[in-house]
C-alpha cells in the first residue's frame, strides 16, 4: 500500500478538509485562521502535515495569496463534497429526530425574492406546512460558493451560458428586461419611447458580463447611441428601485419586478420596445450529483410550477 493510500486512510481527517476549504476561499493563513477559530501557526503546521502525507504542496504562495496546485485542486474539491455530504446527513438527522419536520435552505437573487420566491413559500406551506425555510440573498457569485458548501440546497438565480458541470440547472422562465421610471417622469407623456429620447437620462443597469447587459449595449450599439457614462451597475433590487424613485434616471430591470413595483405605485413602464433577446434567464441551480431527499424533490417540483403559474397568469 503506498504512503499516499495510508495517508488518506489513516489520517486525512474532517479538520484537513475545512482547512483546505478555508484556505481556498480565504487564500490567506491569517484570514483562515480567523474563520476557523485557530492561530496561524497552527494552520501552518496542519498545512505541513498535509504536504508530508500527500507527498506535494498543495498550495503556492503569489502575490493574490494562497493559490492551489493542481494537487490541491483536486483535494479541495473533493473534501467540499464530502463536507457537504456531512452538512447534509446532519439536517436529515435533525429531521428525523424532531417528529417529522423538514428542512429547506434557499438562495436567491434580490429580484426574485420579491415576486417568486414568495409565491413558492406560499405553495410549499401548503403542502409541506411542517418544513422551515431559510432564505439567503445575494448574487449568483455568492450563492454557488453556498451550494457547493453545503450551505443552500438549491439557487435561483440568473442562468449563464457558462459550463459547470459540478452543477444541474432547470429554466424556470425568462423574464424580458423592461425600461421603468418614477411616476410623473417627462418620458411618459410620449406616446413611444425610443432610443434617441434617453438621451441625458442617467441609466440604470445590469452588470457587465451578464447575458441582458450584453444585449442592452448590443442595442445601442446598433443604433450607434453610445451608453451614458451617467449610469448605475447595480444588480441590488432595493437600490435601484430607490434611485428611480427620487431621480429621473431609466432602469432595465426584469419585467416581473417592474410590474409588482407598479402595483404599488412606485414605478411606472415605459412605453419602449425591446428587442425579445433583452431577457433574463431565470433558473434553479443544485449540486449535480447530490442525493435528493423527498423534501428536496417536492419543492423542485413546487418551484417549478410556481414559475409556469406566474407566467400563465401574467403576474409579472
Amino acid at each position: 500500500m503506498s504512503n499516499l493510500r495510508i495517508f488518506l486512510k489513516n489520517q486525512l481527517n474532517i479538520r484537513h478538509m475545512r482547512l483546505m476549504v478555508a484556505l481556498d476561499e480565504h487564500r490567506s493563513v491569517m484570514k483562515a485562521a480567523t474563520y476557523l477559530n485557530l492561530s496561524q501557526p497552527a494552520i501552518s503546521k496542519s498545512l505541513s502535515v498535509l504536504e508530508d502525507g500527500i507527498g506535494t504542496a498543495l498550495f503556492r504562495r503569489t502575490k493574490s495569496g494562497m493559490m492551489p496546485t493542481d494537487a490541491g485542486a483536486c483535494l479541495i474539491r473533493h473534501s467540499r463534497r464530502v463536507l457537504l455530504r456531512i452538512e447534509r446527513a446532519e439536517r436529515e438527522l435533525e429531521e428525523l429526530m424532531t417528529a417529522g419536520s423538514t428542512h429547506l435552505s434557499i438562495g436567491t437573487l434580490p429580484a426574485t425574492a420579491v415576486y417568486l420566491i414568495p409565491h413558492f413559500v406560499a405553495r410549499l406551506e401548503a403542502e409541506l406546512p411542517h418544513t422551515t425555510v431559510s432564505l439567503r440573498e445575494g448574487t449568483m457569485d455568492s450563492l454557488l460558493p453556498a451550494l457547493r458548501t453545503g450551505q443552500i440546497d438549491f439557487a435561483v438565480g440568473l442562468l449563464t451560458s457558462q459550463h459547470m458541470p459540478e452543477f444541474e440547472t432547470h429554466v424556470l422562465m425568462r423574464d424580458p428586461v423592461v425600461a421603468a421610471v418614477r411616476p410623473g417622469h417627462p418620458l411618459l407623456s410620449l406616446p413611444e419611447v425610443t432610443l434617441a429620447d434617453l438621451e441625458g437620462y442617467p441609466l440604470v443597469l445590469p452588470l457587465h458580463n451578464t447575458l441582458a447587459r450584453g444585449a442592452l449595449e448590443a442595442m445601442f450599439m446598433n443604433k450607434r447611441i453610445p451608453i451614458t457614462r451617467n449610469r448605475i451597475d447595480s444588480v441590488s433590487t432595493m437600490a435601484n428601485v430607490g434611485t428611480l424613485q427620487v431621480t429621473n434616471a431609466i432602469g432595465f430591470l426584469s419585467r416581473s419586478l417592474v410590474a409588482h413595483f407598479r402595483r404599488l405605485g412606485v414605478l411606472e413602464k415605459l412605453p419602449m420596445h425591446l428587442p425579445p433577446d433583452v431577457h433574463l434567464p431565470i433558473g434553479l441551480v443544485r449540486i449535480a450529483d447530490m442525493d435528493r431527499t423527498e423534501t428536496h424533490d417536492i419543492a423542485h417540483r413546487l418551484m417549478v410550477e410556481t414559475a409556469a403559474r406566474i407566467q400563465e397568469q401574467g403576474l409579472f
